[in-house]
């Protein structure tokens, strides 16, 4: 099989295993839907980035982006390697620090950001990238003291889909190009200790999608040139943002990790700066590391064949949202010769809760029994972090695989963890 890989995934007598266990007997143990990540994956990943870049003679910042993955045990895990935190959310800064990253190691960089939050992000000590003049002026107007970096919109932008593209016009991130000196010079006059550039096109891009990042690594760093020179003083990084994808289908190749890392030294290189090289692998470092377990409960002949699972989008969204592909097995009868095409179909009241691209391509797999255990790879990122409980439905449990050992890493819900918050009615 195309995503199999030794360690991780593995079809051992037409059984999925995952880090050396049998997937159906973990469905067994823990109950479904179960999302499984394999904590080792996940190191193999971070040290596969930070090597790329160590073998062209620079060490650099790793800023995990955790909006892909927040789990605490992921990020304690991201901790102990020596990574650093790019954080959207003033929570995912507390989460962060709970998981022992110091503060000194996060960078926040949101979008839209409230007063609310800066004063939060200020109260917690992080550097701060600004996002806006607005934003700007009134981190001054707050009494901000402390390091931050200015984001710019390098005009153009790339992604897997229009809503993971995070440059070029019609975009909401960053300062765009016709004022970023402009930028410089206000932050200088406000007072303002900037140390750092930061820019970022956009989100799983695979192939030619890094020579158009690697046209923008040229831009930046003209720009970070320029900044030191209206500022008058060094900056101490610039950072490239995240981006790097993973195959999600057979017919996607691995991300060229070595080009891009070369790409980036090579010009920083040649480039008049000292600036440390950062960058915010996400869904790279935790992407295949995840996989989503759901049972089949329905294998009926409708208009079109329909395979039906007790999960929906509101455990795994990216097909309904992005139409994103997400390679399926069943578990206990991964390589049968018996097969059909099939609408994999979630439990929730929507037309298009559907776990194929979209409602029309239908997706060829063995043919299944109803009480048989389905695995959706490559759901490590984006999986849970955008789950919901929609319909009212409970999330899932989650466990962690890790040197031959399991762990819970989050309780599966209850609906009393649903009413929580709720109030009953008192008038």
């Amino acid at each position: 099989m195309w995503w199999e890989i030794e360690g991780h995934l593995e079809v051992r007598e037409n059984q999925l295993y995952i880090a050396g266990i049998e997937a159906s007997k973990l469905a067994e143990r823990y109950g479904t839907p179960l999302y499984i990540y394999n904590g080792n994956r996940i190191i193999e990943n971070f040290n596969r980035v930070k090597g790329a870049f160590e073998a062209a003679g620079v060490k650099p910042r790793i800023h995990y982006a955790a909006k892909a993955n927040t789990h605490l045990a992921v990020l304690q895990l991201l901790s102990r390697q020596g990574a650093w935190i790019d954080a959207v959310s003033v929570n995912e800064v507390k989460i962060a620090l709970k998981a022992g990253f110091p503060v000194g190691r996060i960078l926040f960089t949101g979008a839209s950001v409230g007063n609310a939050d800066l004063k939060g992000l200020m109260q917690l000590g992080v550097r701060i990238t600004i996002d806006s003049f607005s934003q700007m002026r009134r981190m001054k107007e707050l009494g901000f003291k402390g390091e931050a970096s200015i984001r710019w919109n390098p005009g153009e932008g790339a992604g897997h889909h229009e809503h993971t593209i995070t440059a070029g016009k019609f975009i909401k991130f960053g300062i765009p190009e016709h004022r970023i000196e402009e930028a410089f010079l206000k932050a200088k006059a406000l007072g303002l200790d900037i140390v750092g550039l930061h820019q970022h096109i956009g989100s799983g891009w695979l192939g030619k999608d890094v020579d158009v990042f690697l046209e923008t690594v040229d831009k930046t760093i003209a720009v970070a040139e320029k900044a030191e020179e209206l500022l008058g003083k060094k900056l101490e990084f610039v950072d490239f943002g995240g981006g790097p994808g993973i195959p999600y289908s057979k017919e996607q190749k691995e991300f060229p990790l070595e080009k891009y890392a070369r790409g980036i030294i090579k010009k920083m290189k040649a480039a008049d700066l000292n600036a440390e090289i950062a960058v915010e692998p996400g869904r790279y470092i935790v992407g295949d590391s995840g996989i989503l377990l759901v049972e089949i409960n329905t294998v009926e002949e409708k208009n079109v064949p329909v395979i039906g699972v007790n999960s929906g989008f509101n455990h795994l969204i990216r097909p309904a949202f992005y139409g994103s592909h997400h390679e399926m097995v069943v578990c206990n009868n991964v390589g049968g010769r018996n097969r059909k095409s099939f609408m994999v179909a979630g439990n929730l009241c929507e037309s298009g809760d559907v776990f194929n691209e979209s409602k029309q391509e239908l997706r060829e797999l063995p043919i299944p029994e109803e009480g048989d255990i389905l695995a959706l790879l490559n759901a490590g990122a984006y999986g849970y972090i955008m789950s919901s409980n929609y319909n009212s439905r409970a999330k899932p449990a989650c466990i962690l695989l890790l040197n031959g050992k399991e762990q819970l890493m989050v309780e599966r819900q209850t609906v009393d963890d649903l009413l929580t918050k709720e109030k009953e009615l008192e008038i």
